[in-house]
């Protein structure tokens, strides 16, 4: 179960930089730039990540390339979206709890601190990495069902709740490749 769940989050965090709709290369008709996804959702803001942290720490973290930063919230929230999944979750949660976006805050933030290098100059890096690594307890937690998110229910509980011969049906983003 654990290998299952350690290869959807390494799977998650290589998928969402490809399909987030930026170019990997340089070249203006690389055929990545036809990537467009609907409904990609972040349980974080770079503004939640500045109030959180302070704006010159994020900038420096990142060595002020907002780039870096808007890819340590997706991977953030993809890792918080492979927790989930495992818990039975449907992703992305509409209107995440705030909780969950402390959470994100907080694995963002680690990434940023471990990417700059600057771990053994900051004592701060390390409160840091501390606060993330409660994240990922939480998060364990949650995908093996012994805490839940509020206020939304595990897929199979809210199945079972279903009156008989009802169906419940989810889908996930779409992704328009027509030009591709």
């Amino acid at each position: 179960m654990r290998k299952i769940f350690i290869l959807l989050l390494l799977i998650s965090a290589l998928v969402v930089p490809v399909f987030s709709g930026t170019a990997l290369s340089s070249e203006a008709d690389s055929p990545r730039e036809n990537f467009i996804t609907e409904g990609l959702v972040s349980y974080c803001t770079l503004e939640d990540l500045n109030k959180a942290y302070g704006c010159e720490n994020i900038a420096g973290w990142s060595r002020r390339d907002p780039d870096v930063a808007d890819r340590a919230i997706r991977n953030a929230t993809a890792e918080i979206d492979g927790y989930l999944i495992s818990g039975g979750y449907t992703v992305p949660l509409s209107g995440p709890p705030e909780n969950l976006r402390k959470y994100c805050v907080d694995i963002a933030a680690a990434a940023l601190v471990l990417n700059a290098g600057v771990l053994e100059n900051d004592p701060g890096g390390k409160a840091v990495l501390e606060e993330a690594k409660n994240a990922r307890r939480y998060l364990e937690k949650v995908a093996e069902g012994k805490f839940r998110i509020p206020c939304y229910a595990n897929f199979e509980e809210e199945i079972s709740k279903l009156p008989a011969g009802r169906v419940r049906v989810c889908a996930s983003p779409r992704l328009d490749l027509t030009r591709f």
